[in-house]
């Protein structure tokens, strides 16, 4: 049995680049979604809500996607927003509009949580490393 000891991040990233690039993703795409529910709670607390409308809320169609990165080979890209069919909503809160006030909810959720997503993803990262070395 292979014992694998891992401090830091950059140790990570080198544990990480040894292994195969499917691999690799497969373990960034789950630690990443893992770490980034943090920030989709932060942003339905603080996403707007009307109680008068009948439709679907914005604040219950935020998603983690996942998708690859084209900047960075075998790199991995997660994102938390609304759905495309609450986009133009969403793009109206956070920046504003003529006639409404900017009240941002997706910026200040990433900034407020980034240690905690840090701490999530490299706990994730190094459970994986852990799992797969054996």
């Amino acid at each position: 049995m292979m014992k694998v000891e891992v401090k830091g991040l950059a140790e990570l990233g080198r544990k990480l680049n040894e292994l195969d690039a499917e691999l690799q993703t497969k373990i960034l795409r789950s630690a990443g979604k893992a770490a980034m529910e943090v920030v989709k709670e932060d942003m339905q607390r603080h996403a707007g809500y009307d109680k008068n409308s009948p439709g679907p809320h914005m604040r219950d169609d935020i998603k983690i996607r996942s998708s690859r990165a084209k900047k960075y080979r075998d790199g991995v890209m997660i994102t938390v927003a609304p759905t495309k069919k609450h986009r133009m909503k969403a793009i109206a809160q956070e920046f504003g509009t003529v006639k409404q006030i900017a009240a941002p909810f997706i910026r200040p959720a990433l900034d407020y949580n980034r240690s905690a997503v840090l701490k999530t993803l490299t706990a994730e990262i190094r459970d994986a490393l852990s799992s797969y070395s054996k």
